[in-house]
């Protein structure tokens, strides 16, 4: 064994506890899976915190049900790849392309299913890399459908946002998947919407003209183990806050109204439109319980968290104004993805407790694997 290698047994022993139980919550639901068997998954964006949990969960059903699935991740940084799934280092089910999605695909093998999640998605990015921000909704989007083409997949999965509703008018709440509002196409910050909006509009194109498979997820706010701490969102802030024991800090009035699902249960909805969603069409996930920041903020370290002793701390700062279409509500109906069998299973309290645990959970595994490796 050369120097520093592990054995794979070892390292998936010592995965994320949240994580491994998220991972048999979601297995354990009574979808299709062996529609999976024996099948090539190309994902985009793989590492990203999203499609991770879909990575994660196929390559569970190997693990547990000897599914033979082949992932093959599209990713543009192989290091943060290789970090992201330590634990199946070395494994012959898990293969990297390290690329840019907006370059042209070449792939021999294969492919039975792409899902195409690689994106900017936090509001950090829509002014600092713009470009960089909308070109793998719409180029990558593209080079994946056309993909999709010469490889006749059997489906197609496609990554958008609840906020390509846009502005509606406030009897519109909860939104449905066919109600939209306005967007300013010559606003920057509308970089990412409208380029959702393209996508999907290329994924019906597409459909209707060469016969791909296309479903659509529209994820609302969404949180879990692996949300980047220094995300630039609000709650990402708060969990960061309680991961190293500091006050909670809102840098704006707090009114603003989310729903926040947790992230083994939006993995579940995207699974459950893969297999039971209708071709063509897009499925709202989200939560049906609404919160302001504010109180969000006052809801953990009050009621989740006392014991650490933390407040919650009004303050400005223009450093933290990122450039983003503010939303003063973003409550989307999931009447639609709930028809097809899925529901929710986690409420928030739980979902942000299970979040900050697993973090805790990333330290003891971190020192477990340093200390099993040979000197």
């Amino acid at each position: 064994m050369r120097k520093n290698c592990i054995p794979i047994i070892l390292i998936k022993k010592m995965r994320n506890r949240i994580i491994e139980s998220d991972l048999k919550y979601i297995t354990d639901e009574k979808l299709d899976w062996e529609a999976f068997k024996d099948k090539t998954i190309l994902i985009s964006g793989a590492a990203g915190f999203l499609p991770a949990y879909m990575v994660e969960t196929f390559l569970y059903l190997n693990e547990t049900r000897k599914f033979n699935i082949k992932v093959i991740g599209l990713v543009r940084n192989l290091e943060k790849a290789r970090a992201r799934f330590i634990h199946y280092d070395g494994s012959k089910e898990l293969q990297f392309i390290s690329q840019d999605v907006c370059d042209k695909i070449k792939i021999d093998e294969n492919i039975d299913y792409i899902i195409h999640a690689a994106s900017h998605a936090t509001p950090k990015y829509f002014q600092a890399d713009p470009v960089g921000t909308l070109s793998p909704n719409v180029i990558g989007t593209a080079n994946l459908l056309n993909l999709a083409v010469g490889k006749k997949v059997d489906n197609f999965l496609f990554f958008s946002t609840s906020g390509v509703h846009g502005y509606v008018d406030q009897s519109c709440y909860p939104i449905k998947e066919d109600c939209y509002g306005s967007l300013d196409p010559l606003d920057l910050s509308s970089c990412y919407l409208e380029s959702k909006r393209m996508g999907e509009n290329m994924c019906v194109a597409w459909m209707h003209q060469y016969g791909v498979p296309v479903k659509i997820v529209r994820p609302a706010t969404t949180y879990g183990p692996g949300l980047k701490l220094d995300d630039g969102r609000s709650f990402a802030d708060f969990i960061s806050n309680i991961v190293n024991y500091h006050d909670i800090e809102i840098f704006s009035d707090g009114k603003a109204l989310r729903n926040f699902c947790y992230l083994a249960d939006a993995t579940l909805g995207f699974f459950t439109v893969i297999l039971k969603g209708k071709t063509g069409e897009a499925y709202n996930v989200a939560t049906d319980y609404e919160i302001s920041i504010i109180d969000l903020a006052k809801l953990l370290v009050e009621k989740v968290f006392p014991e650490r002793n933390l407040k919650v701390v009004m303050k400005t700062d223009i450093s933290k104004n990122y450039l983003r279409i503010n939303f003063s509500r973003t409550a989307v109906d999931i009447t639609k993805l709930k028809a097809l069998g899925w529901k929710l299973n986690f409420p928030i309290e739980e979902g942000f407790k299970r979040t900050v645990e697993s973090y805790g959970e990333n330290k003891t595994v971190q020192n477990k694997f340093l200390n099993t490796i040979p000197t």
